[in-house]
């Protein structure tokens, strides 16, 4: 039998080129190094024309090195308009569709600027596609590259604790919360190229939109995805907090503009919108019955405070956990704690920042790690940054 093909595709601005080198590499360097990989493979690197003149001479080695570099035309426009990163998503879906390559035996790995692989994400994709028997597969995203030990890169943690979270909820047949990864997922070529990503305007979210679709035509059709993807947290408090800003327009956006959404989902999804929302007057509710000494309003809100604060403590010791082979703590534990609070803060304020500022088209999150600023001894599993 034919061995089924994985498309590798990093979707990106291309601003980032040293990040898009590592990912790229990463690929490359995997590729040839593990063994018995039970599919062949394609490496698209899709990036506008910003990007890719900013580093030109960075783009052309990589394709030396086996890497297709498609540049989305400036004046390319999908039928309906769409813009940010799904107009570059449709444009490479549209290219598959041209090639011949949007059939069941191709799969699409998509993969960010800084989503480096590890031999244990390509075990994971082939035993995946060998299998078949899901459309869709998702893993466990890990964040230990150019780890610097800030805040933004401490609060990362949480977020491959929350994953486990996501990933069975995503497994379910109503998937009951808006968790999806825009990135360290795989789906069959046929199924993305015919839900595709073209919607009217720009969606903060593209990645929930999607998985919206896909989950409308075709049912319950995600499996879990073996391996970590190894990415890096933004570098700076600013810069989490748009992200995060972005994470809660583009919810905001599916509840008002997706009519694929299930009346039942789009209920849950508000409710995980406004437990967000609601982390925030907690915080000060619990500070004003301290500062006050209103013992009774204190009792009350200690019902629910302990069990928030619990879970935080262990969504950081778990996070860290899983972490700890790619991350020698280079903090003491009174600053880790300090910086773990700083950005659970900036997480608490974002879906208020998001409230109050419209979603910005031109949001770029640098991702290539400043000069000025050493890693910390973050690193992804040997050979990832190669290059």
């Amino acid at each position: 039998m034919k061995q089924p093909t994985v498309l590798f595709q990093v979707t990106a601005i291309g601003k980032n080129a040293r990040a898009i080198d590592a990912t790229t590499r990463s690929v490359l360097y995997w590729l040839r190094h593990t063994p018995k990989v039970g599919f062949r493979f394609l490496l698209w690197l899709v990036v506008e024309p910003e990007g890719y003149w900013l580093a030109p001479t960075v783009y052309e080695a990589l394709e030396r090195a086996g890497a297709r570099i498609m540049v989305v035309p400036a004046d390319y426009r999908t039928p309906l308009g769409t813009k940010g990163k799904a107009r570059a998503l449709e444009y490479a879906s549209e290219q598959r569709r041209r090639l011949g390559l949007s059939v069941p035996r191709v799969w699409v790995y998509h993969q960010d600027e800084e989503t480096c692989v590890g031999q244990d994400t390509l075990t994971g994709i082939s035993e995946f596609v060998r299998d078949g028997r899901a459309a869709v597969g998702a893993g466990i995203i890990l964040y230990p590259i150019d780890w610097m030990g800030t805040p933004s890169h401490v609060q990362e943690l949480t977020r491959s604790y929350d994953d486990l979270r996501v990933l069975d909820s995503m497994t379910k047949p109503g998937n009951p919360t808006a968790g999806f990864h825009g990135s360290h997922f795989l789906v069959r070529a046929d199924v993305e190229d015919s839900v595709g990503w073209d919607a009217k305007g720009y969606q903060p979210s593209e990645d929930l939109s999607f998985e919206i679709r896909v989950r409308t035509r075709y049912g319950a059709v995600v499996g879990v995805l073996k391996g970590f993807a190894y990415e890096k947290g933004a570098f700076s408090l600013r810069d989490q907090l748009r992200q995060r800003r972005r994470w809660m327009h583009g919810v905001i956006h599916a509840v008002l503009h997706s009519p694929e959404l299930p009346k039942r989902r789009r209920l849950t999804v508000v409710y995980s919108a406004l437990s967000w929302f609601s982390a925030l007057p907690s915080v000060l509710v619990l500070i004003a019955s301290v500062e006050l000494r209103y013992g009774p309003l204190l009792v009350v809100t200690s019902v629910f405070t302990g069990f928030i604060w619990v879970s935080m403590v262990l969504a950081y010791f778990e996070g860290y956990r899983l972490h700890s082979s790619y991350v020698r703590r280079s903090l003491s534990i009174p600053r880790f704690i300090a910086n773990g609070l700083v950005g659970a803060l900036i997480d608490v304020l974002a879906p208020w920042y998001a409230l109050v500022t419209r979603p910005a088209l031109g949001d770029f999150i640098p991702k290539d790690r400043p000069t000025d600023s050493p890693s910390r001894a973050g690193r992804a599993p040997a050979g990832a940054t190669e290059g």
